[in-house]
């Protein structure tokens, strides 16, 4: 009996779509860090604007719903290409 898991790779990583899946996996798999990165440097830009402007907590909550929303547009952005990317393979 086979791991299915091996079954999936080796579909993956054989044939002519070869490139384009990995380049897929690859978009996907920077998008935890691309969202972690976003909600990051909101919050810390957000602390550095309440130190200067003694406003805690306020700055660091508005930047930190700032960095989710850029998040969550990158993640946006990410899928669309690649669903482009995808159907324009599909075409040719």
């Amino acid at each position: 009996m086979t791991n299915p898991s091996s079954c999936v790779t080796n579909i993956m990583l054989e044939g002519p779509k070869m490139k384009e899946n990995i380049r897929s996996l690859l978009s996907y798999s920077s998008l935890g860090i691309e969202m972690g990165l976003s909600v990051a440097i909101g919050i810390g830009m957000g602390f550095f604007l309440d130190k200067v402007f003694r406003t805690f907590p306020y700055l660091t909550v508005i930047f930190l719903i700032f960095g989710v929303v850029s998040g969550f547009r990158t993640v946006y952005r990410v899928i669309k290409r690649v669903e482009k990317e995808s159907s324009e393979g599909r075409d040719s």
